[in-house]
Protein backbone atom coordinates (compact mmCIF):
# COMPACT_ATOMS: atom_id res chain seq x y z
CA UNK A 1 0.00 0.00 0.00
CA UNK A 2 2.76 2.24 0.68
CA UNK A 3 4.81 1.39 -2.18
CA UNK A 4 1.31 2.11 -4.25
CA UNK A 5 1.28 5.54 -2.58
CA UNK A 6 5.04 6.90 -3.27
CA UNK A 7 4.33 5.88 -6.77
CA UNK A 8 1.35 7.75 -7.35
CA UNK A 9 3.48 10.53 -5.56
CA UNK A 10 6.68 10.24 -7.81
CA UNK A 11 4.23 10.13 -10.94
CA UNK A 12 2.21 13.51 -9.65
CA UNK A 13 5.51 14.75 -8.87
CA UNK A 14 6.52 14.27 -12.32
CA UNK A 15 3.73 15.38 -13.84
CA UNK A 16 4.25 18.72 -12.28
CA UNK A 17 7.74 18.84 -13.01
CA UNK A 18 6.73 18.70 -16.96
CA UNK A 19 4.54 21.77 -16.25
CA UNK A 20 6.99 24.27 -15.09
CA UNK A 21 7.80 26.63 -17.38
CA UNK A 22 11.18 26.48 -19.06
CA UNK A 23 13.50 30.25 -19.10
CA UNK A 24 14.52 30.55 -22.62
CA UNK A 25 15.66 32.79 -24.48
CA UNK A 26 13.92 34.23 -27.56
CA UNK A 27 16.89 35.69 -30.07
CA UNK A 28 14.05 35.20 -33.01
CA UNK A 29 12.68 37.93 -31.67
CA UNK A 30 8.88 38.45 -29.94
CA UNK A 31 5.30 40.14 -30.34
CA UNK A 32 3.08 41.52 -27.65
CA UNK A 33 5.86 42.69 -25.41
CA UNK A 34 3.73 45.25 -23.10
CA UNK A 35 5.49 44.67 -19.55
CA UNK A 36 9.25 44.28 -20.61
CA UNK A 37 11.72 41.99 -21.18
CA UNK A 38 10.94 39.87 -18.29
CA UNK A 39 12.42 36.88 -18.79
CA UNK A 40 15.78 38.17 -18.76
CA UNK A 41 15.83 40.64 -15.54
CA UNK A 42 12.61 40.88 -13.59
CA UNK A 43 13.00 44.76 -14.47
CA UNK A 44 14.26 47.77 -16.33
CA UNK A 45 17.50 49.52 -16.11
CA UNK A 46 18.47 52.90 -16.25
CA UNK A 47 22.02 51.87 -17.66
CA UNK A 48 20.12 51.14 -21.02
CA UNK A 49 20.40 54.22 -22.74
CA UNK A 50 17.87 53.92 -25.64
CA UNK A 51 18.21 56.28 -28.50
CA UNK A 52 15.31 56.66 -30.60
CA UNK A 53 15.54 59.09 -33.90
CA UNK A 54 13.36 59.95 -36.67
CA UNK A 55 10.06 60.18 -35.21
CA UNK A 56 8.37 64.28 -35.73
CA UNK A 57 6.67 65.56 -32.98
CA UNK A 58 4.12 65.69 -35.47
CA UNK A 59 3.29 63.81 -38.40
CA UNK A 60 2.06 64.37 -41.75
CA UNK A 61 -0.87 62.35 -43.34
CA UNK A 62 0.04 59.30 -45.43
CA UNK A 63 4.14 59.87 -45.01
CA UNK A 64 7.07 57.01 -44.51
CA UNK A 65 9.52 58.00 -42.12
CA UNK A 66 12.92 55.84 -41.18
CA UNK A 67 13.24 55.24 -37.76
CA UNK A 68 16.14 54.68 -36.19
CA UNK A 69 16.55 52.46 -32.95
CA UNK A 70 19.83 52.39 -30.67
CA UNK A 71 21.06 51.20 -27.68
CA UNK A 72 23.81 51.93 -25.42
CA UNK A 73 25.09 51.03 -21.88
CA UNK A 74 23.47 47.39 -20.42
CA UNK A 75 24.86 43.92 -19.95
CA UNK A 76 28.67 43.65 -20.82
CA UNK A 77 29.54 40.91 -23.59
CA UNK A 78 30.94 38.01 -23.18
CA UNK A 79 33.77 36.46 -24.81
CA UNK A 80 32.98 35.31 -27.91
CA UNK A 81 29.16 36.31 -27.78
CA UNK A 82 26.09 34.54 -29.50
CA UNK A 83 24.47 37.81 -29.42
CA UNK A 84 23.83 41.15 -28.70
CA UNK A 85 20.12 42.20 -27.67
CA UNK A 86 16.60 42.86 -29.36
CA UNK A 87 14.05 45.45 -29.19
CA UNK A 88 10.16 45.05 -29.66
CA UNK A 89 8.47 48.53 -31.12
CA UNK A 90 4.28 49.03 -31.28
CA UNK A 91 2.70 51.68 -32.29
CA UNK A 92 -0.99 52.62 -31.77
CA UNK A 93 -1.74 53.69 -35.60
CA UNK A 94 -0.07 53.82 -38.83
CA UNK A 95 2.06 50.78 -40.46
CA UNK A 96 5.46 49.50 -39.44
CA UNK A 97 6.93 47.85 -42.16
CA UNK A 98 10.90 46.71 -42.10
CA UNK A 99 13.74 48.18 -43.31
CA UNK A 100 16.02 45.22 -43.92
CA UNK A 101 16.38 42.00 -42.85
CA UNK A 102 17.44 42.29 -39.36
CA UNK A 103 13.72 43.67 -38.62
CA UNK A 104 10.10 41.10 -38.70
CA UNK A 105 6.90 42.55 -38.89
CA UNK A 106 4.53 40.79 -36.64
CA UNK A 107 1.43 42.87 -37.85
CA UNK A 108 0.93 46.66 -38.77
CA UNK A 109 1.55 48.38 -35.24
CA UNK A 110 4.18 45.63 -33.83
CA UNK A 111 8.17 45.36 -35.40
CA UNK A 112 10.99 43.60 -33.67
CA UNK A 113 14.57 42.14 -34.53
CA UNK A 114 15.09 38.93 -36.22
CA UNK A 115 17.89 36.11 -35.41
CA UNK A 116 20.03 38.33 -37.66
CA UNK A 117 18.89 41.18 -35.58
CA UNK A 118 19.95 39.92 -32.31
CA UNK A 119 23.60 40.33 -33.06
CA UNK A 120 23.53 44.05 -32.88
CA UNK A 121 22.30 46.54 -30.77
CA UNK A 122 20.85 49.24 -33.46
CA UNK A 123 17.69 48.49 -36.24
CA UNK A 124 16.01 50.67 -38.42
CA UNK A 125 12.25 50.73 -39.23
CA UNK A 126 9.80 52.29 -41.61
CA UNK A 127 6.57 54.27 -40.26
CA UNK A 128 3.78 55.31 -42.27
CA UNK A 129 1.63 57.57 -40.82
CA UNK A 130 -2.12 57.22 -40.95
CA UNK A 131 -3.67 59.59 -43.50
CA UNK A 132 -5.79 61.38 -40.58
CA UNK A 133 -3.36 64.22 -39.55
CA UNK A 134 -5.80 66.35 -37.19
CA UNK A 135 -7.19 64.21 -34.48
CA UNK A 136 -5.52 61.06 -34.00
CA UNK A 137 -3.03 60.85 -30.94
CA UNK A 138 -0.52 58.31 -31.80
CA UNK A 139 1.06 56.28 -29.05
CA UNK A 140 4.04 54.18 -28.83
CA UNK A 141 5.92 51.86 -27.01
CA UNK A 142 9.56 50.78 -27.21
CA UNK A 143 11.66 47.86 -25.46
CA UNK A 144 15.25 47.19 -25.94
CA UNK A 145 16.81 44.42 -24.16
CA UNK A 146 20.94 44.24 -24.41
CA UNK A 147 22.09 40.48 -23.46
CA UNK A 148 25.36 39.51 -22.40
CA UNK A 149 25.59 36.49 -25.23
CA UNK A 150 25.97 33.52 -23.04
CA UNK A 151 22.36 32.28 -24.42
CA UNK A 152 20.71 32.07 -20.74
CA UNK A 153 18.33 34.66 -19.58
CA UNK A 154 19.63 36.28 -16.15
CA UNK A 155 20.07 39.43 -14.90
CA UNK A 156 23.16 39.91 -16.04
CA UNK A 157 20.77 40.96 -18.83
CA UNK A 158 19.79 44.64 -18.85
CA UNK A 159 16.77 46.11 -20.73
CA UNK A 160 14.84 48.88 -20.45
CA UNK A 161 11.93 50.46 -22.80
CA UNK A 162 10.41 54.41 -23.73
CA UNK A 163 7.06 55.37 -24.14
CA UNK A 164 5.52 58.48 -25.93
CA UNK A 165 3.01 60.05 -28.24
CA UNK A 166 2.83 62.38 -31.06
CA UNK A 167 0.02 64.00 -33.00
CA UNK A 168 -0.53 65.41 -36.48
CA UNK A 169 0.71 68.53 -38.16
CA UNK A 170 -3.07 69.65 -38.07
CA UNK A 171 -3.82 68.16 -34.31
CA UNK A 172 -3.15 70.99 -32.51
CA UNK A 173 -5.96 73.05 -34.32
CA UNK A 174 -8.67 71.09 -32.56
CA UNK A 175 -7.92 71.81 -29.23
CA UNK A 176 -9.41 75.87 -28.37
CA UNK A 177 -6.99 77.76 -26.64
CA UNK A 178 -8.56 78.66 -22.80
CA UNK A 179 -10.02 82.49 -23.06
CA UNK A 180 -8.80 85.13 -20.70
CA UNK A 181 -12.45 85.68 -19.24
CA UNK A 182 -12.49 81.93 -19.00
CA UNK A 183 -9.18 81.67 -17.14
CA UNK A 184 -9.87 84.94 -14.62
CA UNK A 185 -13.61 85.17 -15.04
CA UNK A 186 -14.07 82.10 -13.38
CA UNK A 187 -12.03 82.88 -9.94
CA UNK A 188 -13.68 86.10 -9.64
CA UNK A 189 -17.02 84.52 -9.85
CA UNK A 190 -16.73 81.92 -7.34
CA UNK A 191 -14.98 84.42 -5.34
CA UNK A 192 -17.99 86.81 -5.34
CA UNK A 193 -20.44 83.98 -4.69
CA UNK A 194 -18.18 82.70 -1.98
CA UNK A 195 -18.19 86.59 -0.71
CA UNK A 196 -22.15 86.85 -0.62
CA UNK A 197 -22.86 83.57 1.07
CA UNK A 198 -20.43 84.38 4.03
CA UNK A 199 -21.97 88.08 4.11
CA UNK A 200 -25.60 86.11 4.34
CA UNK A 201 -24.61 83.79 7.02
CA UNK A 202 -23.24 86.68 8.89
CA UNK A 203 -26.05 88.34 8.64
CA UNK A 204 -28.76 85.77 9.82
CA UNK A 205 -26.11 85.15 12.76
CA UNK A 206 -26.24 88.93 13.64
CA UNK A 207 -30.21 89.04 13.66
CA UNK A 208 -30.46 85.94 16.04
CA UNK A 209 -28.00 87.36 18.18
CA UNK A 210 -30.45 90.51 18.63
CA UNK A 211 -33.31 88.60 18.92
CA UNK A 212 -31.85 86.59 22.01
CA UNK A 213 -30.79 89.83 23.64
CA UNK A 214 -34.53 91.34 23.14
Amino acid sequence: MRNRQAGVLILLFCLMIQQLPVAESYPYGISGVENGCTCHSAVPTETVNIAFEGLPEHYEANKTYTLNISASGGAESIENHTNLGGFNLWMSHGILSNFSADVQVFSANEVGHTLEGNDQRAWTVNWTAPDDDEATLIRYRLHVNTVNGDGVPSDEDKWNRKFGSLTGVNGDSQIEPVSDLFLYGVPVVLLLLSGGVYYREMRKLRTQAADEEE
